[in-house]
């Protein structure tokens, strides 16, 4: 069995024995895109077969996976749940094995589960390759393994999830998407009005739109776009030690509603009546076609549109603030590095203003440019932001204007330049940035060594 084999299989145990874990299982299992894919892998046992030693092995394990294939489609069309009980393994044959089957007596008294029953048999049930069926459901339903919440407060932002345009110094430096302007609004079937490309880095443009009833708006004055801002602090809460796991599949994090709605609502916790709508329209929004991010694995070439930051769990019961609420994040490939970000801050300016937010957001980016903007430390201790003006590129009207708005279609751009320099001077004086001339610099906060 190879080490990759071993390591999914590994993989799909755990998100069993997670909370949760095998009642999603179970709806995998029983959806017919599960059954599909164990089909599929019953096919695979076979695979270059012509006859010879071994297929008599190989038929019987095909025989085997078909036969649990056809009890997980009786559940299925019986509207058996994950948690009917009443359900026994009990080896049916030698030709079809250990299955799913109701105990004897009325409800199957002394049975279990049948998410358990079922979790567990998948797992022992072997397919081709090493792998179990238990795997092959897994990844055929792209379930998540839940990992640690990342609750530090200065996180690295993954640089695969920001995009740039040709007209950024970056577009060939192989650490962001490369997408202009126009494949966005195309994406998106909207903004005729922004003739010319991004320059970025920045996120897709998407995301900024998304609960827009107008294309292209400001969305200027208030509070930061919940959708946005749950999405940023889902990539936030994965630790970078699980950036690997979560480009090849997805992973969960999870804390508890209070605490969640605390990262929103600073210093006060929202009634239900006033957070639920908007919890709701955020889930829906990143739940959308147009917030799949853009990705291109650069070691296979395979490139797509992923949805990276998404709801799982949502608690539903009154007075459920203590109760856990889960984010799914699916990075794109290449999230190797990143910016590190003042997540309070970010926070606070959620609150306060939407240009401000994404302001510090495509900042942090845009002083990502490692030998240029970021050097090495004193006796090279890990690496510092640049505090020199000139490693910085001034700021032009229309990248000002991208900075804070950057979906606007607002024809007098002038007077939208002139609104950009009234949010980077407000980000100035709360100590947030410092600007010289033309140039916006990180605040001397950031001198300190920062290891990449």
């Amino acid at each position: 069995m190879s080490e990759d084999a071993v390591d999914r299989n590994e993989r799909a145990w755990r998100i069993v024995d997670a909370r949760g874990g095998s009642p999603g299982v179970f709806n995998a299992a029983v959806s017919e895109t599960g059954c599909s894919a164990l089909r599929y892998a019953a096919h695979g046992i076979m695979a270059g077969m012509r006859g010879g030693v071994g297929l008599d092995r190989r038929l019987l394990a095909k025989g085997r996976v078909e036969a649990f294939i056809s009890v997980l489609k009786e559940m299925r069309d019986g509207g058996v749940g994950a948690f009917d009980r009443g359900w026994i393994a009990a080896p049916v044959s030698l030709d079809k094995g250990v299955l799913p089957v109701r105990a004897l007596g009325e409800k199957g008294a002394g049975g279990d589960a049948a998410c358990r029953v079922v979790s567990r048999l998948l797992g022992e049930l072997p397919v081709n390759g090493g792998l179990t069926a238990l795997t092959v459901v897994v990844e055929a339903g792209n379930l998540p393994e839940p990992v640690p919440i990342n609750d530090r407060l200065d996180p690295l932002l993954p640089t695969s999830v920001a995009v740039v345009g040709p007209g950024s110094p970056l577009y060939h430096a192989g650490l962001f998407a490369v997408e202009a302007r126009l494949d966005s609004g195309v994406r998106m079937g909207l903004l005729p009005g922004l003739e010319t490309d991004l320059r970025g880095p920045l996120l897709p443009l998407a995301l900024y739109n998304l609960l827009d009833q107008k294309p292209g708006s400001a969305r200027g004055r208030g509070v930061a776009e919940l959708h946005l801002r749950v999405f940023v602090e889902g990539l936030c809460s994965v630790m970078r030690r699980n950036w690997r796991s979560a480009e090849q599949f997805p992973v969960s994090v999870s804390t508890t509603l209070r605490d969640f709605l605390g990262w929103f609502y600073l210093g006060r916790t929202p009634r239900p009546n006033e957070y639920w709508p908007r919890l709701m329209a955020a889930s829906a929004a990143l739940d959308r076609p147009e917030a799949r991010i853009p990705w291109r694995d650069p070691e296979t070439g395979r490139s797509g549109l992923r949805r990276v930051v998404s709801f799982g769990d949502i608690p539903t019961r009154p007075r459920a603030l203590d109760d856990e609420i889960s984010l799914v994040v699916h990075l794109p490939p290449g999230s190797t590095s990143g910016p590190q970000i003042n997540r309070g801050r970010l926070r606070y300016w959620g609150s306060k203003s939407a240009p401000a937010y994404r302001a510090l957001l495509a900042l942090a980016y845009q002083w990502f440019r490692p030998g240029v903007t970021r050097v090495p430390g004193p006796g090279g201790n890990g690496w510092v932001q640049s505090q020199d003006p000139s490693a910085y590129e001034p700021y032009s009207r229309g990248q000002v204007v991208e900075l804070c708005y950057p979906m606007s279609i607002k024809a007098n751009r002038r007077e939208l330049a002139a609104r950009a320099w009234r949010v980077i001077r407000t980000l100035e004086a709360a100590g947030d940035v410092r600007v010289v001339g033309q140039r916006i610099l990180p605040p001397l906060e950031d001198l300190a060594v920062k290891v990449m």
